[in-house]
């Protein structure tokens, strides 16, 4: 099995790499992603949800700021940058138990 920095780890990089079946993957079929002001619960509202955020975020080189773990939480900052020098900013806390991430949680802003 592996732990929750693992799954976090994996996602990641099946972000970075587009593979979107890999990172739906990771989602427990009833998972939640929460941003402010909705909630996307199951696979096909994620990935919505996902298609939103490539549309918001397209032409962001998106970095990893720090990735702290407690148990079955993993709260990941991020920045990003555009070629126009446009920045992002954001916050992503993840609850990961038996291998599948059960809630996501994310808040970000543009500058």
């Amino acid at each position: 099995m592996r732990s929750p920095r693992q799954v976090y780890d994996d996602h990641w990089d099946s972000i970075q790499a587009g593979n979107m079946d890999r990172v739906i993957a990771d989602y427990a079929d009833d998972a939640a992603f929460v941003q402010p002001g909705k909630v996307a619960r199951g696979h096909t509202a994620i990935l919505e949800t996902f298609d939103d955020l490539g549309e918001d975020l397209a032409g962001f080189a998106l970095t990893q700021e720090s990735v702290t773990v407690d148990g079955p939480t993993v709260l990941f900052e991020w920045s990003g940058r555009d070629a126009e020098g446009n920045q992002a900013h954001g916050v992503d806390v993840f609850h990961i138990h038996d291998n599948l991430i059960r809630q996501q949680a994310l808040s970000y802003h543009k500058s």
